[in-house]
């Protein structure tokens, strides 16, 4: 019995001593609290050591894909340089003993001919969770990469003045060409790719598309520096009141009485039978010569002859004849004095002409040829641009000038904002901008006019095969006349923007994506306009639409070029507004300033040696448009 209650009091006091439970309970957490602390520890490592091996894999797999560019794998095979550029990418940027792995491994492959593929595995040991019997953790992660384009919108701003002729046009084509095989050998089915072309050399021809838009974006009348053919009126025949005519010439029979010259009664003509009869024989028919007057006719009597026996009845005493040439003269009607339109001189001057009908593309005739002959002549396509403002600084642009306007959309009520047909057929030069009157010919002045400007489209491969219209627009540029740069952006600004007068295409795209737009400049020159020539601003001297009228009456190049490039500048900042990416890419001469600034920033300013450079910066800037992307 007293054991018993020995034992209750045992268990009782063990019970009550507090001190001896928090021990027993503690020693028995001990090895629980290990494995969570030591799992969250390993975990923690675990997840850094991935992530840096998902970074590597990621990366090693988009330097395989950027060095494969716009070439396509064929069977899978990945040729070696791009697997070592792989390997290399992949080892620069997870190392054995990060984080303290081991074994760490990378293997690219391909699961189309275009899309890059990669594994990467590493080992991880284990610190506290060794406890458990996990002394090391295997991890992997997978990773893809491909270029893939979103809807793009690209206009090309091609240099086709003189000094891009022969090699530097071949090489222009070649490079284009190149980028359009970029381009669209990674365009994936549901994109829109659309491309733009503006030529450009002192002018842009963009008639054709602008009549397409609205006849309203052009001017019904506009003012150019032609001549008027001045003529003085000259009388070339005096006239007469009554100017003597002979109306009858021939041989007749004579009568006996020249009272009697006309008688219709055939006795006033029988002579006497006798040629002795003095009054009426044969010696008087030979004095019948001379000149008598018939009414108010004159007649004019030679060669008589006396006819004997003539007649062969009747009064035997009278049967002869005397015959002779008589011609008859009489008054005619009076004749008015005749004139003529004689040339004098030319008058040169500024003159208003109606471009309703050439604006059209129709065949329009002007009085202003040689001597004032007519000229027939229809438009080449080219324009002369909105009105500006004559001055050297654009930040901000003028609101008057709206020809810098990449968004102007023409008030057919206002003038000022339309374009207006250049017509080079009744433009002429002269020595300055007064009046000159001058009976020299002057020529029509200088211009010069690229090959037609397109709006952006679509062009799509033909199978393997190059689209055949992009091809002919490409090869179809010609190399003449001087440089004016802003026309060209200016152009492309308008090409590109989502507002202005193509709006309603640019907006959006049909499936709805977002657009990235690009415009690609290039140049193998200086901007190089002649005053004298006629160009997209008129004729600077003449017109003084560009810059006014010069102190002497005569820019120079020198004085316009900075004009030329400040305006550069301003127009490609507005197309950088658009959130558009501008490219530059000089070709034979180093970026300058302007150039430069144009562009979205130095990277994208690229400069181009000799052809093969250029090929390969108009490649390098169709990878950078088809955005590498990682796909997994």
């Amino acid at each position: 019995m007293g054991s018993k209650i020995e034992r209750k009091g045992l268990i009782a006091r063990l019970l009550k001593d507090t001190m001896a439970n928090t021990m027993a309970i503690s020693a028995a957490a001990v090895i629980p609290l290990v494995g969570v602390i030591g799992g969250g520890v390993d975990a923690s490592r675990m997840y850094m050591a991935k992530s840096r091996l998902q970074q590597a894999c990621d990366s090693a797999t988009l330097a395989a894909r950027k060095k494969l560019g716009a070439s396509q794998l064929t069977n899978g095979n990945i040729p070696s340089d791009i697997v070592t550029t792989a390997d290399n990418f992949f080892e620069a940027n997870f190392r054995d003993g990060t984080y303290g792995t081991s074994s760490s491994s990378y293997t690219l492959s391909s699961s189309t001919g275009t899309q890059m593929d990669g594994v990467a595995a590493a080992t991880i040991p284990t610190t506290l969770m060794s406890v458990f019997g996990y002394d090391e953790v295997d991890i992997d992660v997978n990773c893809s990469a491909d270029l893939n384009l979103p809807n793009i919108d690209i206009v090309l701003v091609l240099d086709n003045s003189g000094s891009m002729r022969n090699s530097r046009i071949v090489a222009l084509r070649s490079a284009v060409f190149a980028f359009y095989d970029e381009i669209m050998a990674v365009k994936p089915a549901n994109a829109r790719v659309r491309i733009g072309l503006v030529p450009y050399n002192a002018a842009v021809n963009v008639g054709a598309m602008l009549s397409t838009a609205s006849p309203d974006f052009l001017a019904d009348t506009h003012d150019y520096q032609s001549r008027e053919a001045i003529f003085q009126n000259v009388m070339t025949d005096p006239g007469s009141e009554g100017r003597e005519e002979k109306y009858s010439d021939r041989v007749e029979l004579l009568p006996r009485d020249t009272a009697n010259f006309g008688s219709t009664g055939i006795s006033k003509y029988r002579w006497h039978t006798n040629p002795n009869n003095n009054s009426i024989g044969y010696n008087a028919c030979n004095a019948m010569d001379g000149t008598y007057y018939v009414g108010d006719e004159r007649w004019v009597v030679t060669s008589d002859d006396w006819l004997q026996n003539y007649f062969n009845s009747g009064n035997s005493n009278r049967r002869s004849a005397c015959e002779g040439r008589v011609k008859k003269y009489r008054n005619g009607e009076p004749t008015p004095p005749t004139y003529e339109d004689v040339f004098q001189h030319y008058e040169y001057k500024e003159m208003s002409f109606d471009t309703s009908s050439f604006k059209g593309f129709n065949s329009v005739t002007t009085p202003t040829g040689y001597r004032g002959a007519d000229v027939t002549s229809s438009w080449n396509g080219c324009i002369e641009e909105a009105t500006t403002v004559a001055q050297t600084t654009f930040d901000p642009i003028p609101a008057a000038a709206h020809d810098l306007n990449i968004d102007l959309v023409p008030d057919p009520n206002d003038p000022h904002t339309q374009w207006r047909p250049m017509w080079p057929n009744i433009t002429y030069d002269r020595g300055g901008p007064a009046q000159l009157d001058t009976a020299s010919n002057y020529s029509t002045r200088g211009f010069s006019c690229p090959v037609a400007a397109h709006k952006m489209q679509e062009y799509p491969l033909n199978g393997a095969s190059r689209d055949s219209t992009f091809e002919a627009r490409i090869n179809g540029m010609q190399t003449h006349g001087f440089t004016m740069h802003d026309i060209g952006m200016i152009w492309a600004g308008r090409m590109i923007s989502p507002d202005g007068i193509f709006a309603s295409d640019n907006a959006t795209a049909p499936n709805g994506e977002p657009i990235t737009r690009h415009v690609i400049f290039m140049t193998d020159g200086y901007t190089e306009t002649a005053p004298s020539s006629t160009n997209s601003y008129g004729n600077y001297d003449m017109d003084g639409h560009f810059a006014g009228f010069a102190s002497n009456g005569a820019w120079t190049m020198d004085q316009l070029r900075p004009i030329h490039n400040a305006r550069l500048v301003a127009v490609c900042n507005q197309i950088k507004n658009k959130n558009a990416t501008v490219w530059t890419v000089t070709f034979g001469l180093p970026q300058n300033a302007h150039t430069t600034a144009c562009a979205s920033g130095s990277s994208r300013a690229l400069e181009s040696d000799n052809s093969a450079a250029l090929i390969n910066n108009f490649r390098s800037i169709a990878t950078s448009i088809a955005e590498l992307r990682l796909v997994q």
